[in-house]
This record gives C-alpha cells, sequence and structure tokens, in this order.
C-alpha cells in the first residue's frame, strides 16, 4: 500500500492536506483541555494525528526516491512546524490554551513515524 501512495504523490498530499484541515478543526472547537476530561484520550489523539501527518508528508515528499536525510529534516521541520502553530492557533481559543505536553507527544508522533517509515523501507530491499 505504501509504494501505490509513493508511486501517487498526490494522494499522499491531499490526505496531507485533510489531516491539516483536520488538526485545525479539532483546535478550533471551544473547551476544556483534553477530549471528555480524560487527557490520555487527547495525548492518544495528538500522537496518532502526527505519526499519520508525518508520514504522508514523508511519502509525499520522497516519492519514489530514495529516502535521503535532506527528507527526514524537511518533514521534522515541517511537522514540528505544524505542531507549534497548532499549540499557538490554541491560545486565541476560547477554553483551550498552549501546551508544551501536546507538542511533546505530537513530537514523539513524528519521529515514531520517521522511525516506522525507515524500518519499512529498509524491510522492503
Amino acid at each position: 500500500m505504501i509504494k501505490w501512495f509513493e508511486k501517487n504523490r498526490i494522494a499522499s498530499i491531499v490526505i496531507v492536506i485533510l489531516i491539516a484541515i483536520e488538526i485545525f478543526f479539532f483546535s478550533s472547537l471551544p473547551g476544556v483541555a483534553g477530549v471528555g476530561g480524560n487527557p490520555w484520550i487527547a495525548r492518544a489523539y495528538h500522537f496518532i494525528v502526527f505519526f499519520l501527518f508525518s508520514f504522508f508528508v514523508l511519502i509525499a515528499i520522497k516519492g519514489k526516491k530514495k529516502i535521503k536525510a535532506s527528507y527526514i529534516f524537511a518533514v521534522l521541520l515541517i511537522s514540528v512546524l505544524y505542531a507549534l502553530l497548532d499549540e499557538f492557533h490554541q491560545i486565541f481559543v476560547p477554553g483551550r490554551d498552549a501546551n508544551i505536553v501536546d507538542i511533546l507527544t505530537d513530537t514523539l508522533g513524528i519521529v515514531s513515524s520517521l522511525t516506522v517509515y525507515s524500518f519499512i523501507n529498509r524491510k522492503k530491499k
């Protein structure tokens, strides 16, 4: 399935845009931090959504080419910057605030996705 996304980069780009919109939408909802008052659900959400976001950003950047350190750096930069902007945006949403733990959870999801992708990429060869 990953090969299909690598060959059809436009699909990966569309998924990245959709995930970015989804992150922005949920960050725009006023209310208390944590989904339903449960911080573990919020942590899981942050990890999973940024895992997927960075995974598809990497595929969109890399395409069918070999993976390079510059691609990894670009994905880290784009994904962490989006996580920071997401938290900054929440400062202006009633009942929400910026949270360093969210940024760390997002970053853990980003690094995990890059690790998983690298492992899968090595397995294919």
